[in-house]
């Protein structure tokens, strides 16, 4: 990939007009996502369904594209380890709703969770089910800390594992030895990590791992991946569908009294895809590799240099986390008498994209951005 002005300003035209520093929300589409979904129209419009073997064939793309992006490995099911779903959330409900649980259960996460990997556990209660919430400090733990919190009884451990808040990495390789040694289901909600960071389920050790596309993977909102391993998949009861059932040719549903439902990642894929997303995700993915997972890491750090350094004089502290590995979020507790969203405020009115987050202003740049553009956020906070 060609980073030079004039191909960044082209891959990503937002550029032209404003700075974009909330990838942790919503990131704009790249221009080959856009011609992607371009393509996606077109075929539907001058095709209709005689088109559906091609989309069918982008959709087995994209999780081709995707099993390389998580590092799946052949022994870990490769490209049928991974389904299409809609969102992070709905991944994690797969496996909340999906498990056998029992009285006395329990599951164990952070007290710094966003609500997407909090409530399907808590709904559990139904089911005498325990959900233990580890204290965190701006986001981060410990490994110990995980380790303390289980004992018998924990069934799984559920962690983000970047913070959305404060972008804290979590040690969830250590954390997935743990819970295999022990018994645990592991699993990763990683929407703040995946496109950002390295991503290597093969290393990490999640039994399972959800993440919607809209972020860092500069997708589509309404498209993410979800990961399983082949042994936590014989242990999850998929939901009721159509397109996810055995059947003898592509139009033969012979449901039965007893639906019997696929055997891959595909189980979970209960209705039809969402297509558009899938040609405009498969684009953005193809981007990411393309760049490089250590490429992007360079060009996102030495934008969060520039923040670094220039906002503690500026009174601004920033949450920094001794860590090897960076996240591409970088929060910042505001001067005394600052409220954070009126400094989101100023800089969305001078064309800047942010976000405020739990008392923090949160920036956020990707492989897009440049670290002049982080002086000039430094430059509008001066004047705020």
């Amino acid at each position: 990939m060609d980073f030079s002005r004039e191909s960044l300003d082209r891959e990503f035209p937002s550029r032209l007009s404003t700075i974009q520093m909330n990838h942790a929300a919503v990131s704009p589409l790249p221009t080959r996502a856009v011609a992607a979904l371009a393509e996606y129209a077109q075929l539907l419009s001058t095709r209709g369904p005689l088109a559906f073997s091609e989309m069918a064939a982008r959709i087995t793309a994209l999780r081709e594209t995707a099993a390389r992006l998580l590092g799946v490995t052949k022994e870990l099911g490769g490209a049928g380890s991974i389904a299409i779903v809609p969102n992070t959330t709905f991944g994690l409900s797969l496996v909340a709703q999906g498990l056998d649980w029992r009285p006395g259960d329990v599951v164990v996460t952070t007290e710094s969770e966003f609500p997407a990997n909090l409530t399907p556990w808590l709904d559990l209660a139904r089911h005498g089910v325990e959900v233990r919430r580890i204290p965190t400090r701006d986001g981060a733990f410990t490994a110990e800390e995980v380790f303390a919190a289980c004992d018998p009884r924990t069934r799984l451990v559920s962690l983000s594992l970047v913070a959305y808040h404060t972008g804290f990495v979590a040690p969830a390789a250590e954390i997935g030895a743990f819970c295999r040694g022990n018994g645990i289901v592991f699993g990763l909600d990683a929407i703040q990590a995946v496109g950002a960071v390295p991503v290597d389920v093969a290393a990490l050790g999640p039994d399972y791992l959800s993440a919607d596309g809209h972020k860092w993977m500069l997708g589509p909102e309404g498209c993410g991946l979800f990961f399983t391993t082949p042994s936590l998949r014989t242990r999850l009861r998929p939901p009721s569908g159509w397109l996810n059932l055995k059947r003898t040719s592509p139009a033969q549903y012979d449901v039965g009294d007893r639906p019997e439902y696929v055997e891959d990642a595909t189980k979970f894929e209960i209705g039809a895809p969402p297509t558009p997303g899938v040609y405009a995700l498969h684009a953005s993915i193809g981007l990411l590799l393309e760049a490089g997972t250590g490429v992007i890491g360079e060009r996102i750090r030495a934008v969060l240099a520039v923040l670094e350094e220039g906002l503690p004089r500026l009174g601004w502290e920033p949450v920094l986390h001794a860590q090897a590995i960076r996240s591409g979020i970088l929060s910042a507790r505001p001067p005394a008498g600052t409220d954070p969203r009126r400094a989101m405020r100023h800089l969305e009115s001078n064309g800047v994209a942010c976000s405020a987050r739990a008392g923090f202003l949160r920036l956020s740049p990707h492989v897009g951005n440049e670290p002049e553009e982080a002086v000039r956020v430094l430059d509008l906070l001066a004047r705020l």
